[in-house]
């Protein structure tokens, strides 16, 4: 689900909370953001699907380098087993990364997991009690496994990006994310 903090006062309380846009504009370097996405993230009890490993700033049509912070705030505690967030330290670092349509949008799985040798660490999970929230760069590596529990795992994300963010054509976007033409593949 998608586009509703508008539509629900308490929604639209904790997408425009004070403290959040406070940590966000500090995080952008930027006083004026304004939220670019608000989704619902649901895992049903024993088998709500996994996200393979991504970057949000591939979903999102801005010049590249233009700054995005996701918020994901757990609704219900997200632990390993029902899927929680993986992340990936330090590798935003590394700038845009070529995408594939596999089982999503997502990174090559053979890149992902391969442990580089720059990196200590290759993948940190990063649970949350119900309420508690990530706050991390579009270009930050990460994903969340299937939903193994017999509970649900519910979660909101928000994306912001700077007031004056530029908009690029479709086709600019692919150029720096998907794979065609880059002689890649996965």
């Amino acid at each position: 689900m998608m586009r509703f903090t508008e539509l629900d006062e308490r929604l639209r309380a904790v997408a425009h909370a004070p403290g959040l846009l406070a940590l966000v504009r500090r995080l952008v370097g930027d006083d004026r953001v304004v939220m670019i996405q608000d989704m619902a993230l649901l895992k049903p009890p024993g088998g709500g699907r996994e996200k393979p490993w991504h970057q949000d700033n591939a979903f999102f049509p801005f010049e590249p380098g233009t700054p995005i912070i996701g918020v994901w705030i757990a609704l219900d505690e997200a632990t390993p087993a029902n899927g929680c967030m993986h992340v990936r330290p330090g590798s935003h670092l590394a700038g845009p990364a070529v995408h594939f349509r596999r089982r999503d949008w997502q990174l090559c799985d053979a890149d992902v997991l391969a442990a580089r040798e720059d990196e200590p660490v290759s993948d940190v999970t990063v649970p949350l009690p119900a309420g508690g929230a990530l706050f991390f760069d579009g270009l930050l590596h990460h994903g969340t496994p299937e939903n193994r529990t017999r509970t649900r795992r519910r979660a909101l994300q928000l994306h912001y990006v700077p007031a004056a963010a530029v908009r690029v054509p479709e086709e600019r976007r692919l150029a720096v994310f998907g794979s065609g033409g880059k002689n890649v593949s996965c």
